[in-house]
């Protein structure tokens, strides 16, 4: 999601986007920006600070208050200290000085690209601890069954046979 005021900078950061993201949505503002959001979760959101109706920041701090996670990059022809900080606290992940340079701009895409990644890797390896441990359960389950109607060894766990051998 791209969310910038002025149309001329908002559809030359979409073409850079373009070429290497599979689809890329616009906004005009921030309370445009939410609703494309809301509509369509895109994982990375690149806004611009200052806006009219709602600002970037302002947007940013709705968007952490959704449940879904995307990672946000704001881009500013203001290096003001007081916008860092605040974009510090609400949780931005990249901040790109304008005029957008197309590489710092790949590189912030490339590193929330990498977090996805990584993020998505650790869903996948919790989700199959969780297969593995409910396995693990079923089996000890089935063993404690299997305990009651087969005689085993207290000590040393050996079975014993028909025979009354161990």
């Amino acid at each position: 999601l791209v969310v910038e005021d002025e149309p001329i900078a908002r559809e030359a950061i979409a073409a850079l986007l373009r070429r290497d993201v599979r689809t890329v949505h616009l906004a005009a503002d921030g309370r445009e920006g939410l609703e494309v959001f809301d509509r369509h979760h895109p994982e990375i959101v690149v806004t611009d600070i200052r806006m009219p109706v709602m600002n970037g920041l302002a947007m940013a701090r709705e968007i952490r208050r959704r449940p879904q996670r995307s990672h946000i990059i704001v881009t500013t022809a203001h290096n003001d200290t007081g916008f860092f900080l605040e974009a510090i606290d609400i949780g931005i992940d990249q901040y790109v000085l304008k005029p957008v340079d197309r590489q710092r701009l790949f590189e912030a895409v490339r590193k929330c690209v990498e977090v996805i990644s990584l993020e998505r890797t650790v869903a996948f390896k919790e989700e199959e601890k969780k297969r593995l441990i409910g396995e693990l359960q079923d089996a000890l389950a089935r063993i404690k069954t299997l305990r009651g109607l087969i005689p085993i060894c207290s000590s040393c766990k050996k079975i014993r046979d028909d025979r009354g051998y161990w």
